[in-house]
């Protein structure tokens, strides 16, 4: 019997960054398909990510993208660090 590993929370909303990240400024369906989540999954989050100051609201061409703030840039790079760390001990996070 095999079972579905979930994301965490913390995987999700790092999936989210990195798409921001990758795109620069990008718009909620963008992030969608490449973070792989639903709307009803990614609207809590975007509203976290902006109440915790990773992420601001842009309007771009008269349409509302996101892209990472200082801090969010700073979260992401030290998340890499983390997980380089606890991958050499063997651990997940």
């Amino acid at each position: 019997m095999s079972f579905k590993k979930y994301r965490s929370n913390l995987s999700i909303i790092v999936d989210i960054l990195n798409a921001i990240k990758e795109e620069g400024r990008i718009g909620k369906s963008r992030i969608m398909q490449k973070a792989n989540l639903s709307y009803d999954r990614l609207e809590p989050r975007i509203e976290e990510l902006l109440r915790r100051g990773l992420i601001e609201e842009v309007v771009d061409e008269n349409k509302l993208v996101y892209q990472l703030t200082e801090k969010g840039y700073t979260f992401l790079n030290e998340y890499q660090k983390m997980k380089a760390f606890l991958d050499a001990f063997g651990l997940e996070i």
